[in-house]
């Protein structure tokens, strides 16, 4: 993983790569097995699982940002109501994504012992 690359043409880079996967899934027979539906979600839970530490690094970056007196708002109006509100509304997201991180984990067990049709492939239909 090279990490020399401009962090926000990661984070756009991402968001192409979220919106591709709302279209190949846009349909359920995209998804046509239960191992395609726990792969996917699994995917989605690897990803979600580090917006979290990268709305915190933003956080951190802005309130570095306001400390250094390097933020300014249009009509040299004080920053520092609009920092604020930015943060908490960073906050907000860190919040939810953590709780999609932990449904996305809950789904993952169930889905785990999940396969194909009794009797079909990936489920042992008894004796």
């Amino acid at each position: 993983m090279r990490i020399d690359r401009d962090p926000a043409l990661i984070a756009y880079q991402a968001a192409d790569e979220c919106r591709a996967l709302v279209t190949a899934t846009a349909k359920p027979a995209q998804l046509g097995t239960v191992d395609a539906v726990r792969d996917v979600t699994e995917g989605l839970h690897l990803a979600v699982n580090q917006l979290p530490q990268a709305i915190r690094q933003a956080a951190a970056a802005l309130r570095a940002l306001e400390e250094q007196q390097a933020v300014g708002v249009a009509g040299g109006v004080d920053p520092g109501g609009d920092v604020s509100l930015a943060l908490r509304a960073l906050l907000n997201a860190e919040v939810g994504l953590t709780v999609a991180r932990a449904a996305l984990r809950e789904a993952s067990e169930p889905l785990s012992r999940l396969g194909g049709p009794v009797g079909g492939p990936g489920v042992d239909a008894g004796p």
